[in-house]
């Protein structure tokens, strides 16, 4: 018989190979190797799948070299406790759970399968990948050292439990793809291309097709306490990257030594407790959604939770609120402020106070305040928008002033023949030179206004210094600081 003892101080009740005093599934690899040379492989993959085929899902203490579980139905969970896995693959499997437990691996697959509950607790791994797998409960990998972690198309089908929510609580009970705790990680990806686990699927006999893949949805992505590699190679590469997911994002107490993106997918109330990341933080075509409680609890910290030692980058993105953006583009202008790019914080500038005008102007407010608020909205929008976004474009007083001085109010003058000068005829030029000298406020004398026309010269005298003292404010902004 084996002489492997479990925890629970019972022996293993397989027999023993030739030589050995431990059975096919608990010899380690050097003694295998030694007695049976390469068919010690053949031999572990051949008595886990006929144990695992007679009903037992518990494992301790077993070496496995390659081995793929397909098309495979259970009712009780597969554990691994205590064990060392070359490579475990997973292929159209539906099982209530799969656990690691204080075990290592080279590299784990779990494709295209139903899981209920997946947790790697206290394990080594060098790459955990899951693809295209349906859970109906969470996904935990916790207090593990776990190199490279990859999740592609991945689903959420489970129901949320109703006890909480009675209480006012968010839906976080079950639904979540969770690391906490993890060390020596080099890649966090969701969604991002992997070549090399195509390569490994179709030497397993799995073909894939990249028009399958989808969003990941769950009730919530959590990153707590993970330690990134801090080997210098890394620092410039993207550690941590979240494409097209759909759920609510939580970041805590994480140092990415390196770059950060999200990309694509409805994120729902995001939050960054304790987050440096040395690199660039990117989001790209994100919408975010944020509920009033999040407006107020969690969003005017979001800028000292939220700390980037390189540019963060806000493209093309959406929110549900004008507050929210107000402050992701803040955060955006004073990372390229921070770095010396006044050119690209000065966008930023203007998106940040284009949304703090609307955050305004959709304050819940009613009867004459909500009037006043409207007409500081437009008042702003025409003087300090329109004129130079909000001190940020030194082009636009210019165009503006030429357009209006060289065009719309000679028009006015001509259309309401509200000059007289010198001469008895006025021509279209007259009209504009008369345009110009009341705009610069030279006032020669030889034309003057009659009529209506005064009211327009007067609005146009008004008009020409208040955009020049625009444009050399804007200018001098723009060019010395």
């Amino acid at each position: 018989m084996c002489e492997y003892t479990y925890e629970n101080s019972r022996k293993c009740r397989l027999k023993a190979l030739e030589g050995s005093q431990y059975c096919a599934l608990h010899i380690p690899y050097e003694e295998g190797e030694r007695l049976f040379g390469d068919e010690i492989r053949r031999i572990k993959e051949e008595t886990f799948l006929k144990r695992l085929k007679s009903g037992q899902t518990y494992f301790e203490g077993v070496y496995l070299y390659e081995v793929t579980i397909s098309d495979f139905r259970a009712k009780k969970p597969i554990v691994f406790k205590n064990s060392h896995v070359k490579t475990l693959l997973f292929d159209d499997v539906s099982i209530p759970g799969l656990t690691f437990y204080n075990s290592s691996a080279g590299r784990i697959v779990v494709f295209g399968s139903e899981v209920g509950t997946l947790l790697v607790h206290g394990s080594r791994i060098f790459g955990l990948n899951i693809l295209r797998v349906k859970f109906s409960n969470s996904i935990y990998i916790k207090d593990s050292s776990v190199r490279y972690f990859m999740l592609n198309s991945t689903e959420y089908i489970g129901k949320a439990e109703k006890g909480e929510e009675e209480y006012g609580e968010r839906k976080t009970a079950t639904g979540r793809i969770e690391l906490a705790n993890l060390r020596d990680v080099r890649r966090i990806g969701i969604n991002v291309r992997y070549p090399l686990m195509k390569r490994l699927l179709e030497e397993h006999g799995i073909k894939i097709s990249s028009s399958a893949e989808r969003t990941v949805k769950a009730t919530a992505l959590v990153l707590r306490n993970v330690q990134f590699d801090q080997s210098a190679r890394f620092k410039r590469e993207v550690r941590l990257s979240v494409r097209h997911f759909h759920g609510q994002i939580v970041l805590e107490n994480l140092h990415v030594f390196g770059h950060a993106e999200v990309l694509g997918g409805r994120i729902k109330i995001p939050e960054f407790v304790h987050v440096t990341v040395m690199g660039n933080f990117i989001f790209r075509r994100v919408s975010f959604y944020g509920d009033a409680t999040w407006n107020v609890t969690v969003l005017p910290h979001l800028p000292l939770e939220l700390n980037v030692e390189g540019f963060v980058v806000v493209e093309e993105c959406r929110f549900n609120n004008p507050r929210m953006s107000e402050i992701f583009y803040r955060i955006a202008r004073t990372s390229w402020e921070r770095n010396g790019d006044l050119e690209r914080a000065d966008e930023y500038y203007y998106l940040e106070m284009v949304a703090k005008r609307h955050a305004r102007l959709t304050a819940k407010v009613n009867g004459l305040k909500k009037a006043l608020l409207k007409l500081e909205g437009i008042f702003e929008w025409l003087f300090a928008d329109l004129t130079c976004k909000y001190g940020t474009d030194w082009k636009r007083p210019i165009l503006l002033w030429l357009a209006a001085v060289n065009i719309f109010f000679p028009l006015l003058f001509f259309l309401t023949k509200s000059v007289q000068g010198l001469s008895g005829t006025m021509g279209f030029f007259d009209y504009e030179y008369f345009s110009v000298v009341t705009a610069t406020t030279l006032g020669y004398g030889d034309y003057h206004p009659i009529g209506v026309g005064r009211a327009i010269a007067s609005v146009e005298a008004l008009f020409g210094m208040f955009m020049w003292a625009v444009f050399l404010t804007v200018f001098a902004r723009k060019y010395m600081r």
